[in-house]
């Protein structure tokens, strides 16, 4: 109890000293909307279900703010030289350093529904529950090359917006973490997505503030997927130099023991997959991006060796899958919940499983667009 209330205080004061930081895309945005998931194929046991008493941080009423506007490009550099460039369908195909990229056109917005659906949410959970909120900003914030700026908007302005209008909901900073690692392998070239590398930096992000322990990069093995082709392909209209240009998709395996369940979207148990038990879900390697458990459509439940009573629910588009194996060394128990795809009331499913923290993760083409509706209709509705 005296760690509980010990954590629980320090992440009351994150709440003042924090800033602002899909695979279905949202079209509102200006991106054409795809899903390249997959269902899972294989079958999982099904573990004890246990409910503990979730922790109770202390409230604040103070708002987080956020850091000031800043010209978005490649770590904080020169933009990078593109040649060639098409812009197609809402997207950008362009040769940068000898490779092909395909990269989303962002086309900007508040997000102040996201945030008001996340305050809501927050005030019906209460103060025994730690709620985060993680907006990333996709490959366009740092990799569009110059000369294209007038086709894209800001993601950080979106970010500051949604973090400007955040009530008791603690904020990750995620775009500060991925801008301080762009000289890395953080975003694919040929898909919509992130590399899992991005996802390692933006989770440890969420695990420092969130005061859970987070294991080097080297404990993790690594696992790669040579000739990934991913969405670019073809929301690009089939740009060919993307097809003749496939990358290596590496993903990484945590050395911490873990169990996973796999449910349906109402929380009952998933009998074609109930024998199955790992997050990973072995693809062909164009949908090399669904190895996190076989796509979006399942509740996924992660028991791990882990015994600190943290209990996390996860609440994300696509590009939160990536995320997930990072948090197998920081949680006791993980829930895996896409907004687009849940069937349960959302406070009463975090109150009957002992959650202690719930991060809500996604990119900013789903935080501003049609995806954040589904926080309103899927988990605030009864």
């Amino acid at each position: 109890m005296r760690k509980n209330k010990i954590i629980s205080a320090f992440l009351a004061l994150a709440v003042t000293l924090s800033i602002a930081g899909c695979q279905d895309v949202s079209t509102s945005s200006g991106a054409t909307s795809s899903d390249n998931s997959s269902s899972v194929t294989e079958n999982s046991s099904t573990p004890d279900e246990s409910k503990e008493e979730s922790s109770t941080p202390e409230e604040s009423k103070t708002e987080t703010s956020a850091p000031e506007t800043t010209t978005e490009n490649k770590g904080g550099n020169d933009k990078p030289v593109g040649v060639d460039g098409v812009v197609t369908n809402g997207q950008v195909a362009v040769t940068i350093d000898g490779h092909r990229w395909g990269i989303s056109l962002y086309g900007g917005g508040t997000g102040e529904n996201y945030a008001k659906y996340l305050n809501e949410f927050k005030e019906k959970v209460g103060s025994n529950v730690n709620v985060f909120n993680m907006v990333v900003p996709t490959a366009s914030a740092f990799y569009l090359p110059a000369g294209y700026e007038e086709y894209n908007a800001s993601h950080r302005d979106s970010i500051n917006s949604i973090a400007n209008n955040l009530v008791n909901v603690i904020n990750i900073d995620g775009y500060a973490a991925l801008e301080a690692k762009t000289d890395e392998y953080i975003y694919t070239r040929t898909d919509h997505h992130w590399m899992p590398l991005g996802a390692y930096y933006a989770a440890k992000a969420f695990c420092d503030v969130a005061m859970t322990p987070v294991k080097d990069l080297s404990t993790y093995e690594p696992v790669d997927v040579e000739g990934f082709v991913g969405t670019m392909y073809a929301f690009t209209e089939y740009d060919e130099q993307i097809k003749n240009d496939p990358e290596t998709f590496r993903y990484y395996i945590p050395s911490t023991e873990y169990t996973a369940t796999y449910y349906k979207t109402d929380f009952t148990l998933d009998e074609d997959v109930k024998y199955y038990t790992s997050i990973f879900v072995e693809q062909p390697a164009s949908g090399a991006y669904s190895t996190f458990m076989g796509g979006d459509q399942k509740i996924v439940k992660i028991e791990t060796e882990n015994k600190n009573g943290r209990k996390l629910c996860v609440f994300k588009d696509s590009y939160g899958n990536a995320e997930i194996p990072f948090y197998i060394d920081s949680f006791q128990e993980i829930y895996v919940c896409d907004v687009r795809y849940f069937d349960v009331y959302a406070p009463d499913f975090v109150k009957d499983n002992g959650i202690t923290d719930v991060l809500f993760t996604m990119c900013t083409f789903s935080a501003v667009g049609e995806n954040a509706e589904g926080i309103k209709n899927n988990l605030l509705t009864k």
